[in-house]
């Protein structure tokens, strides 16, 4: 036998025997053929070992809860009302009252014109309408009429008279050059916020396209694209969250579903258009990208953490504590959100879902050290 064959004496008389090479080998095979045979068939075998994992696990206790079914889509944010502004007359500008970025409240003065060639003008036509009406006066006076009996005069008679005085001209001319003084004056329509800010003092209004732009950003809606498929999950939702990439780990704004374009585009994609609820929302920006978050709340489902679900053997698998021992399971997914999904098959209320320390784990291997949910 090879025991006998191989053994030989030291120099100080003891035998070294290879028996204990020889068991060791031997155990090995047994252990190794035993091993192969545990666990789910089907299972890979280098996984399906008897062993145990020094390293805690934690594991939470599986009920049946509310999910919050999540579509995830980029969108972009644009203001209701924003407008070009510009005087309607050129001129020489006087004065810029603002500056990007301010706030102004509807009404404030934001620029204005030299105002002397209009002022002059202003004076020339109120000179020119008391002209007027002295000689509609003398009119009246000549066709045997008083000025104070204007109310009972024949409508004739006034037309005539106002024709060759030149009053209503007068009239007319006096309030081309009232508005002309008045805009002069560039003030906001409505309350926002300055952008664009173009023009500069002592230049001609004429040598720029519009003087600022001016943007309410308490009214903001936010424009995003949808699968055709998608649809039906927008409409039954209605409400949305959004939130711009620049902030990460903080509560969104939630803004209500407005319309839905009737048409789809050559990637199958429909367009949807939501209004943010009115606030003070300071931080988001016209034409600001955002991080678009749809959600419907399904009661009754399983909801583990995306953390317990693993990739398999091209399945997913999620691990439970069976009397200190971690259990393979395949599972179906039937929803997803940010952080989690919901088991639609594989799972039952009670079993206890590892969710931390659960990615080394094999079939039938010993846990030593859990912490329960």
């Amino acid at each position: 036998m090879l025991f006998f064959s191989i053994a030989r004496r030291s120099k100080s008389g003891n035998i070294i025997s290879a028996s204990l090479f020889a068991l060791s080998v031997l155990n090995a095979s047994c252990n190794q053929t035993s091993g192969n045979s545990a666990g789910e068939s089907g299972l890979d075998s280098v996984l399906m070992g008897v062993s145990s994992v020094e390293e805690s696990i934690r594991y939470m206790v599986l009920q049946e809860t509310k999910f919050s079914k999540e579509l995830l889509a980029n969108g972009k944010l644009s203001s209701t009302r924003k407008a070009d502004l510009k005087f309607k007359t050129p001129g020489i500008i006087k004065e810029v009252l603002v500056r990007e970025g301010e706030h102004v409240q509807a009404g404030q003065l934001l620029a204005r014109l030299d105002e002397e060639s209009a002022i002059a003008s202003l004076n020339a036509a109120r000179l020119s309408h008391e002209q007027a009406v002295l000689d509609y006066e003398d009119q009246l006076l000549r066709s045997g009429y008083k000025i104070n009996d204007t109310a009972r005069l024949p409508a004739d008679i006034k037309a005539v008279a106002r024709l060759r005085s030149g009053l209503g001209r007068a009239i007319l001319n006096l309030r081309q050059v009232e508005n002309e003084l008045k805009e002069t004056k560039l003030v906001a329509p409505f309350s926002g916020i300055i952008a664009n800010l173009r023009a500069m003092p002592f230049n001609n209004s004429n040598s720029y396209e519009f003087i600022c732009s001016l943007i309410d950003d308490s009214h903001m809606e936010v424009s995003f694209k949808v699968l055709e498929q998608e649809l039906p999950f927008i409409r039954r939702s209605g409400l949305i969250t959004i939130m711009p990439f620049s902030q990460r780990g903080e509560s969104g704004v939630i803004a209500r579903v407005q319309s839905i374009n009737p048409l789809v585009d050559g990637a199958g994609m429909i367009e949807v258009k939501a209004l943010l609820s009115d606030g003070g929302h300071r931080e988001l920006l016209d034409g600001m990208n955002v991080r678009v978050h749809v959600q419907q709340q399904l009661a009754g489902q399983l909801v583990v953490p995306k953390e317990a679900v693993l990739d398999r053997q091209n399945r997913k698998v999620v691990f439970t504590l069976v009397d200190s021992l971690a259990q393979w399971n395949y599972v179906e997914i039937g929803g997803e959100n940010s952080s989690q999904y919901a088991i639609s098959k594989g799972l039952k209320s009670g079993d206890k879902v590892i969710y931390e320390g659960n990615f080394n784990l094999a079939h039938d291997k010993i846990i030593h050290g859990t912490k329960g949910q």
